[in-house]
């Protein structure tokens, strides 16, 4: 296996990329629209995917899915994101097993949580 990526399929695809681009600061790789909207983003070594809901994906519509991934200063980055405008769903708080960890939600309800490795276990 080569490349993770996670699919996200939007209600809200505006709102869902310009949080993805203006919001968590993240690159866009491609963007397209030939057949449906969609935008990949580029997020460290994987890829978020977006795109529009009413694309004629079989989406689920799966609950209780997380993106997660590391940062490197959780205080700094929730500083950033709440200039941003960000949905706080949890400020930086330090967790048992060494990570600061921080939680904010996309406009369609995505949850994602940003960790520093504060101390390794």
């Amino acid at each position: 296996m080569a490349e993770f990526r996670v699919i996200f399929v939007a209600n809200d695809y505006d709102a869902t990329v310009g949080f993805f681009t203006d919001v968590m600061g993240l690159e866009v790789e491609r963007s397209f629209g030939e057949i449906f909207r969609g935008t990949i983003f580029l997020a460290n070594a994987g890829r978020i995917e977006v795109i529009e809901d009413g694309s004629g994906w079989d989406s689920p519509g799966v609950t209780g899915v997380t993106v997660s991934w590391e940062i490197t200063d959780a205080d700094a980055e929730h500083a950033r994101l709440v200039a941003a405008g960000a949905e706080i769903v949890r400020p930086p708080e330090m967790q048992p097993w060494g990570h600061k960890s921080l939680e904010v939600a996309a406009p369609d309800g995505l949850r994602i949580i940003l960790f520093e490795i504060v101390t390794a276990q």
